[in-house]
């Protein structure tokens, strides 16, 4: 089994885990070694073409928020079945992949804002760029962002990305919100219609939905 260490763009610090001989007591060893390294930092692990158990998925769960000074993110994986395990859990999963890029149109003094905690009813949260939330927003908060919006939990109050902007998006591991809006353009869904992997993006004046079902 082989693991590595990267940055990534967003998100901070990924621990890939690749190879064979998947053991979970060497992973928690890597990362107690590495627990100076990893000190404030926000971790994803990478599982690559291995498929895990719901005990190893648990495990490794249970070692990731066990770390001192650690914010967990969540997995990254190219294997199906841990991706429906994961799901299945309301664990985040592939939303690690998001790449907050430099538009021409957002200025270098707007923040990339990361808030750790769910969001309930009369909560408010405004971010003058990007916002990534380690939680749920829950009926009856909002959320206002000038960038994009990424959530790494449930969207099921109301979100406003994009403000004053051309182009912006909105991802979340689950949404089933009535509505939301970007770049000004709102969209409204069916009562009780709840997405996956969920992303709505505005460019070029058009927007796009994209969503996952469970199984795919």
């Amino acid at each position: 089994m082989e693991l590595k260490l990267r940055g990534t763009n967003v998100i901070g610090i990924e621990l890939l885990i690749g190879g064979e001989g998947f053991q979970i007591d060497k992973i928690k060893q890597f990362l107690l070694e590495k627990k100076q390294l990893l000190k404030g930092a926000r971790l994803v692990l990478t599982v690559e073409n291995y498929k895990l158990s719901p005990e190893e998925l648990e495990e490794l769960l249970k070692i990731a928020k066990e770390l001192d000074g650690v914010t967990f993110c969540g997995f990254k994986t190219n294997v199906k079945e841990n991706r429906e395990l994961c799901i299945g859990r309301r664990i985040p999963c592939d939303l690690s992949t998001l790449q907050v890029e430099r538009e021409k149109e957002r200025s270098e003094s707007e923040e990339i804002k990361f808030v750790k905690k769910t969001l309930r009813s009369g909560d408010k949260l405004t971010s003058t760029g990007d916002l990534i939330i380690m939680g749920d927003v829950n009926p009856g908060a909002e959320v206002e962002a000038g960038g994009n919006i990424y959530v790494m939990g449930s969207i099921r109050g109301l979100v406003r990305a994009g403000i004053g902007k051309s182009e912006g998006e909105v991802r979340a591991l689950f949404f089933s919100a009535p509505r939301i809006e970007v770049c000004g353009k709102n969209l409204s869904f069916e009562r009780g219609e709840e997405f996956v992997n969920f992303r709505a993006k505005v460019k070029s004046g058009k927007i796009k939905i994209e969503h996952s079902k469970r199984g795919s």
